[in-house]
């Protein structure tokens, strides 16, 4: 009998869960979800049109679904978003044949990129012209061009310093 009990196999009385699975990545209060106002004002602040040449808006207003293409072209036309290029052309056409509104971008190198936004939000709009647009900028290089006047200052001639 005593050798029996010991070679006999049973459950154990309690079984070990690991909670804790590791690294906990934020403790505490998360904030309020965006709505889309602010997230489309964060895409909004995003935004940079420095691999575009041209853009064109077709909207006809007489269609109900024109509101958030004249949304979204009044805050693409800040000067926050057109000073990331200086060399834009803006054009808009507004037609009278039904058609649906559209957007063009035509882009340095020779592509087009066309957005039908006839049921689109201009949050929607503005996170697929970034998606499109934020890849193929391009970094500036930082170039330092001193004037004349500040060259001289820097010690650039000698100058004058009084008679001998």
């Amino acid at each position: 009998m005593l050798p029996k009990m010991f070679l006999r196999t049973c459950p154990p009385l309690k079984t070990i869960v690991r909670t804790h699975l590791g690294y906990i990545p934020f403790e505490g209060r998360l904030g309020p979800q965006l709505n889309n106002m602010q997230k489309f004002i964060l895409e909004h602040k995003k935004a940079n049109l420095q691999p575009v040449t041209k853009v064109t808006y077709t909207f006809d207003p007489i269609k109900e679904n024109y509101h958030s293409l004249r949304n979204f072209m009044f805050f693409w036309n800040t000067k926050k978003v057109k000073a990331t290029n200086v060399k834009l052309l803006v054009k808009t056409e507004i037609v009278d044949d039904r058609r649906d509104p559209k957007i063009t971008f035509d882009l340095n190198d020779g592509r087009q990129l066309e957005i039908r936004s006839g049921n689109l939000t201009e949050l929607e709009i503005a996170t697929i012209v970034n998606s499109y647009l934020l890849p193929l900028v391009k970094e500036e290089e930082a170039t330092d061009t001193l004037s004349k006047g500040a060259a001289a200052a820097a010690g650039g001639k000698g100058g004058k310093k009084g008679r001998k």
